[in-house]
């Protein structure tokens, strides 16, 4: 990214909001006979959602959808908030705002369909995955080369640790290897 507002948005992001069917996960949905609910998560979308947890920056899961494999995942990331089952994800979005001091602009919001756009119109920065929804692509300030559930997530945490000048600190207390940022 070489879009200089686009960078300067990114630095001022304190919190990511994420949706899950169709971001952290390609959208699919397997419901057993019993009626128990499957997911299918990428490793490198929680690896992302790590380092950008260890780089002091708050992570939230917004849904609309309420499944107990999501709280799970909430759960072994350590987010530091799932909210599920909100049609009207606004409501969600500003009790976040309210509950952790946050103001639009430090808010970047990961979304695939129409229940986001309500969101996309207030946040400092809107991304959507590559096969997100054409209404929500033409909405977003950035469109990932990824899909939902297939990376989209790694490159939006890997783009902001990136612009906030974080990523090769972060890298290096994880996996204790340096590697070169580019300026």
């Amino acid at each position: 990214m070489n879009d200089s507002s686009q960078i300067e948005a990114l630095k001022k992001i304190r919190a990511l909001i994420t949706d899950i069917d169709g971001v952290m996960t390609d959208g699919g949905i397997i419901l057993g006979t019993d009626g128990q609910e499957f997911k299918r998560f990428d490793a490198k979308d929680g690896m992302g959602i790590s380092m950008t947890k260890r780089a002091g920056i708050k992570v939230f899961i917004l849904t609309g959808r309420t499944s107990q494999s999501v709280a799970k995942r909430g759960e072994e990331l350590k987010f530091d908030g799932v909210y599920q089952g909100y049609m009207d994800k606004m409501i969600a979005y500003e009790e976040i705002k309210s509950e952790h001091n946050l103001s639009d602009e430090e808010i970047l919001h990961i979304g695939d369909d129409i229940l986001d756009l309500p969101i996309f119109k207030k946040v400092g920065f809107s991304v959507s995955p590559a096969d997100g929804n054409p209404l929500v692509t033409d909405a977003a300030d950035y469109v990932t080369e990824r899909k939902g559930g297939h990376g989209a997530v790694r490159e939006t945490t890997d783009l902001l640790l990136k612009a906030q000048g974080k990523l090769n600190r972060v890298i290096s207390e994880i996996a204790s290897y340096t590697v070169e940022e580019e300026n």
